[in-house]
């Protein structure tokens, strides 16, 4: 069993934070949200921008911040972006709000499961490098998950489809895709298989 990275559980700790867009969604109205997100976005997209130009700002988030950014993010657009954008995006294309807000707990609950379980656990190698104890905590979090939103069978065919998105290495960010992928293919699969309970 390995030791899982302090740097790691502070990055899912982000994941968590995202909490704050997904009740709003589910309990204001989409407009404030959206509104919302979008100031968000700008606010961090501004500090990345900033950071890049100014050094000595950069090295002092890179030091003091300290498991928030990871090495590849020194010079390029942190996670929390693509995490923000990804969930916008989501919010505004698909008007489901079952399947929106199930992919958006997917994201903050099972992303990191699979991540944590995958460094302390993950010894069998399966898709893209991914590890079978990662995915399988990927899946048993999407499934209890869907079983508070959907019935038991959508609620299962949702977590099969959510480990496979978590597991593939998408371009740009996955935590960008994650959100975006599984409420289109959620909203696909409610046009074949009753989900409601």
């Amino acid at each position: 069993m390995g030791l899982i990275p302090k740097d790691e559980i502070k990055r899912k700790f982000v994941h968590l934070m995202c909490l704050i867009y997904i009740l709003g969604y589910w309990y204001l109205p989409k407009n404030i949200v959206v509104w919302g997100l979008a100031i968000a976005i700008t606010i961090v997209i501004f500090l990345e921008v900033l950071r890049f130009k100014v050094p000595s700002l950069n090295n002092f988030f890179k030091d003091n911040l300290k498991g928030f950014y990871r090495q590849q993010e020194a010079d390029k657009m942190s996670g929390l972006v693509w995490t923000l954008l990804g969930g916008l995006i989501t919010i505004l294309i698909f008007s489901n709000k079952y399947m929106v807000f199930a992919s958006l707990l997917y994201l903050v609950f099972a992303d990191a499961a699979a991540a944590l379980v995958g460094r302390a656990f993950g010894k069998h190698k399966i898709l893209f490098g991914k590890s079978l104890e990662g995915s399988a905590a990927c899946f048993v979090v999407c499934f209890i998950v869907g079983l508070f939103i959907f019935n038991f069978q959508f609620a299962f065919l949702g977590a099969i489809i959510a480990t496979f998105t978590e597991a593939i290495p998408w371009k740009l960010n996955d935590n960008f895709w994650m959100q975006i992928i599984n409420a289109g293919m959620l909203t696909l699969l409610a046009e074949f298989v009753v989900w409601s309970k």
